[in-house]
């Protein structure tokens, strides 16, 4: 059985510079327009994916269908005209009728799609119906001669047409001799008409369910980008050091498991961070680098440091004075001062205890950024206390006292409560010296003093006994009015 092609499919493949082009421009939109796009495109492929086969069914079977019909109506036009043509040739047996009426008959049939028949004989004659088509067929010699050829029925597509010929044959001597063709012509638009309602059917479903869908997903979009856009300015938030936002879930889903753990986050940050002040900065420090290690309970490493204590005189005296939230607020005042100017000059409080203050210097010139740090805090006091007088407020004064040398910096305490500090002879000493520093006074150890005592002008007091030595300390006081 001939066949033919009713339509050709062509696919271009974009380059990868046009892909890649795309995906950038995909990743720079709006997740909102990201999901309608992807639910358009997914909506899209389905329905082509299930359309296509479908069509070509339907376009397979009904092509199938066209040539079946038009082989039987071309095989029963060809009985028809056969004893008419055979007549024209030998003039014998009349069948007392004519090709032009047998064509207007077949034409008046109504059958779907047939523009025109037609019929030509031997000597090149052409018998059209209905005759406006006649200039629609213009056959040379060489044209005849292949369709005088024909053996059977055969069909070919002629630009918006579809053209089916079979030739009209008589037998002499046991062999089939063609004495004409028969040809009827159907438009190809009409033959698939009810492919093409089938197309707009489906194309026409196919955007009320995108327009349902892109307007579902909209809404849905909203709310997701809507949460995505709180969990974005709350990290911005806490970005800035805000650790009191509060983010609000607003589903039960996973943005809304995830705006829940994002508080409980925010939550332990506040909580790490009020609980870093009270612990000394060398913990932390400690802390984080060590984070990757399981820290041992006696660990500990020798180092060379300075060490400061301040003490606030006669703060007995004072406190009975005071109720206990004056007390508190009072000694903050001064506490706050100190500590500023010890992290000025690279010092680390290690703890407050009860009026005294305990700091390190680990790094750099120690024992000299020490002493500066103990001369500013003793000016900045005086200047502290004048104001504070003026306006008739108590005033504090501190002694210090400073010491330099080798300690062990380490954990101590329990398993389950523990502090990283430092302990050795030198911790006690700079406790003794400023155990004895009166007001306003800085006391320094004479012996590592002297190499940088060309710094600063120095008294020499009377060497001190201190508990666990057996000699003397020599001792002097920082001249700094």
């Amino acid at each position: 059985m001939p066949t033919f092609h009713f339509r050709k499919y062509r696919l271009k493949i974009p380059t990868p510079r046009i892909i890649q082009f795309l995906i950038n421009g995909f990743k720079s939109l709006e997740i909102q327009l990201k999901l309608s796009i992807i639910f358009v495109a997914v909506v899209v492929t389905a329905v082509v994916a299930f359309s296509i086969p479908i069509l070509m069914q339907q376009e397979a079977v009904l092509k199938e269908k066209v040539q079946e019909s038009s082989r039987f109506i071309a095989i029963k036009l060809s009985q028809d005209v056969k004893n008419i043509l055979l007549y024209e040739v030998t003039g014998v047996d009349d069948p007392g009728g004519s090709v032009e009426e047998q064509l207007e008959l077949l034409t008046r049939t109504n059958v779907a799609g047939l523009e025109y028949a037609f019929t030509l004989t031997t000597n090149g004659d052409i018998i059209v119906k209905p005759d406006s088509f006649r200039s629609n067929l213009k056959f040379d010699t060489t044209r005849v001669q292949e369709l005088m050829l024909l053996e059977d029925f055969t069909a070919q597509r002629n630009n918006d047409y579809i053209e089916y010929y079979n030739p009209v044959q008589v037998k002499k001597g046991g062999l089939p001799i063609t004495i004409g063709v028969v040809g009827i012509v159907f438009s190809e638009a009409t033959i698939l008409e009810p492919i093409a309602t089938t197309e707009k059917l489906i194309f026409y479903t196919a955007i009320i369910i995108i327009f349902i869908a892109v307007t579902g997903i909209f809404f849905l979009s909203q709310l997701m980008v809507t949460q995505i856009t709180d969990i974005f300015e709350a990290v911005r938030q806490v970005r800035e050091g805000n650790l009191d936002f509060e983010l609000k879930p607003r589903s039960e889903d996973e943005l809304g498991h995830l705006a829940t753990e994002f508080n409980r986050m925010v939550k332990h940050l506040r909580e790490k961070l009020q609980m870093q002040k009270f612990v000394s900065s060398l913990t932390v420090q400690m802390i984080q680098e060590r984070s990757g290690s399981r820290m041992k309970l006696t660990e500990g490493e020798r180092h060379s440091i300075s060490i400061f204590f301040s003490d606030v005189r006669n703060f007995t005296m004072i406190a009975e004075r005071l109720e206990p939230e004056q007390i508190v607020k009072l000694i903050n005042v001064y506490f706050q001062l100190q500590t500023e100017i010890i992290q000025k000059y690279s010092g680390v409080v290690d703890k407050f205890m009860g009026d005294q203050i305990m700091a390190i210097f680990p790094t750099g010139m120690m024992l000299q950024s020490a002493i500066e740090a103990a001369v500013e805090i003793q000016k900045s006091i005086f200047d502290l206390n004048n104001k504070r007088a003026a306006n008739d407020e108590v005033t504090l004064d501190i002694g210090i006292g400073i010491n330099h040398g080798s300690a062990v910096l380490g954990n101590m305490g329990s398993k389950d409560r523990m502090d990283y500090t430092v302990i050795g002879d030198i911790v006690n000493v700079a406790s003794r010296l400023c155990s004895i520093a009166r007001a306003g006074q800085i006391i320094v150890e004479a012996t590592p003093l002297k190499a940088i005592s060309k710094y600063y002008k120095t008294t020499r007091l009377e060497p001190i006994l201190v508990k666990g030595r057996k000699t003397p300390v020599e001792i002097c006081q920082i001249e700094y009015q």
